[in-house]
């Protein structure tokens, strides 16, 4: 994502170093048992800035996706909401641009979520994702599983 984009008051723009402490904010608050630290976040901006998106409000930043890839794979690695701007279709903006921007990337992109996270599930759904079949037993630190989910881009 080279340019910036504004719907709805959201702007959508790659990240930058200075938004790392709000993005953490918000990974703590939608992933309080195994948050991403900051040397994994500055990791994921330093090797692919594209692919690091923000969405921000008023100049706060209220959610972000992270998706890498290069040749035939790509993967949506972490996207989040800040709990106050969910249900406001931020995530719906964060998917499209992640996926726009993967598709010069990538020929397939998937991620993994909690086979319990029926709203993340279905939202993934609404962007063309299904079910691979692969699972992960016991992925996140609650001890539940993680499913693949994953889709073909472009054409």
């Amino acid at each position: 994502m080279s340019k910036t984009r504004d719907t709805k008051g959201i702007l959508l723009r790659p990240c930058t170093l200075s938004d790392i402490g709000q993005v953490r904010v918000i990974e703590r608050e939608s992933f309080p048992e195994d948050p991403y630290s900051a040397v994994v976040f500055i990791s994921f901006l330093m090797s692919d800035k594209e692919g690091f998106i923000v969405a921000s409000s008023g100049g706060s930043v209220v959610g972000y996706v992270i998706g890498t890839g290069n040749g035939e794979e790509g993967m949506i690695q972490s996207m989040a909401v800040a709990l106050g701007f969910r249900r406001r279709g931020v995530g719906a903006m964060l998917m499209e641009s992640i996926i726009e921007h993967l598709t010069t990337k990538c020929r397939r992109v998937s991620l993994l979520v909690d086979v319990s996270n029926e709203a993340a599930i279905r939202t993934y759904r609404k962007f063309s994702f299904s079910e691979t079949g692969r699972v992960i037993e016991g992925y996140y630190p609650n001890g539940n599983d993680a499913m693949e989910m994953a889709r073909v881009l472009g054409n």
